[in-house]
């Protein structure tokens, strides 16, 4: 059975919500795929963009004046210590294999 013919046998209810479905859905589809649709979501984005550099500007200004680390702040304090601690690994390890080869030509002697 075709899905036109499953649609007209269904319960009442069923095609209401077909019917429905068909008067709100093919206008919605033609206006998300319209060169229109794409270009206010282009506009919306870099809108949104342009607002939330704003607004961070602003916040970690007034952060700063009040002496108080803004996100940028932490970030950068992050990653630094996230510098640190793969030197530190590195360290350790290196610190490991000399210890390591000392050992060994400890024993050797």
């Amino acid at each position: 059975m075709s899905a036109p013919a499953r649609r007209s046998s269904g319960p009442l209810w069923l095609r209401a919500v077909y019917r429905l479905e068909r008067a709100i859905g093919e206008p919605l589809e033609t206006a998300l795929h319209s060169d229109t649709y794409f270009d206010l979501i282009t506009e919306l984005t870099r809108a949104r963009a342009s607002t939330s550099q704003t607004l961070e500007g602003v916040s970690r200004r007034l952060l700063h004046l009040l002496n108080l680390p803004a996100g940028s702040d932490i970030r950068r304090v992050r990653e630094q210590l996230g510098r640190m601690e793969r030197r530190l690994a590195q360290l350790s390890k290196e610190l490991e294999e000399a210890t390591a080869d000392e050992a060994s030509r400890a024993r050797r002697r």
